[in-house]
């Protein structure tokens, strides 16, 4: 695997669950641009309190660089995208956009450690359209994932990524 295979989509599309297992499964280095950022400055929740959203996102951008330096598997935040820079680090790598919908998504994922839905989890649907077609611009493959076994899952990423690995 000369590059990456970066897993991009909306908070609970299964970006990180997916990622771990499918790495795990290839036998490849595994890296979530989010677990980078809480590792060295604490929860993406209390970043967003005590900083703001645009704080986490330059943390974010850190984040992917870091994730992008060992090819592998990349799941990112939902909001990676909205950032110029960051849609130049994926150039060259395999953009896998991971879609799903709100029905499946609610109360399957924990509302306190997402500050964007923390107080109208119904936001949810805002969000996604609003970054719908940033997803459907940088991917080039789209794997929907709601009410999909882990399984199932696994072998779409398999055959989507077989030209890669």
């Amino acid at each position: 695997m000369n590059n990456s295979v970066v897993l991009i989509g909306p908070m609970g599309a299964g970006k990180t669950t997916l990622g771990k297992k499918l790495a795990r499964q290839l036998g490849v280095p595994f890296a979530d641009t989010d677990k980078i950022v809480s590792a060295k400055h604490g929860s993406v929740q209390s970043i967003f309190q005590k900083h703001g959203e645009e704080h986490f996102r330059d943390l974010e951008t850190l984040a992917l660089e870091k994730a992008l330096e060992s090819a592998g598997i990349v799941a990112t935040g939902g909001g990676l995208p909205l950032r110029q820079a960051n849609r130049k680090l994926l150039e060259g790598n395999l953009v896998i956009f991971l879609d799903t919908s709100q029905e499946h998504v609610i109360g399957k994922i924990n509302l306190n450690k997402r500050p964007l839905l923390k107080d109208n989890p119904n936001r949810w649907t805002e969000i996604y359209n609003e970054r719908k077609p940033l997803y459907e611009q940088i991917s080039q493959r789209t794997i929907f994932t709601g009410g999909k076994s882990l399984k199932t899952l696994l072998a779409e990423l398999e055959e989507a990524i077989k030209d890669v690995v």
